[in-house]
């Protein structure tokens, strides 16, 4: 089934009695995302069911660790301008090994 961008969500899902995360997506960028996790940490990342239209996957879902899903603050001014400072030197380095 193919689903249009309004109907293409993710979810997580999990109570306080496991220690499970149930995610169920069918948006495209997070499928592929989870796959790699599964691949490279089977014993860790689950995908328990998938939907296909034939020649993809169109929606799965996952199971995980809880303590594997963050909620972050958002980053202060001065941390955006270290990590603005830290990508151009990285970029001045770069134009100048080029150069070199």
């Amino acid at each position: 089934m193919n689903y249009i961008a309004a109907e293409r969500e993710t979810s997580i899902v999990w109570d306080d009695e496991t220690k499970i995360a149930h995610i169920y997506t069918s948006q495209y960028p997070t499928i592929n995302k989870l796959d790699k996790l599964c691949a490279a940490y089977p014993d860790t990342y689950k995908r328990v069911w998938t939907e296909s239209d034939g020649e993809r996957v169109t929606a799965a879902k996952y199971e995980v660790y809880k303590g594997f899903i963050r909620f972050a603050k958002p980053r202060s001014e001065a941390q955006k301008e270290s990590a603005r400072r830290a990508a151009e030197m990285m970029l001045a380095a770069k134009v100048n090994n080029f150069h070199s």
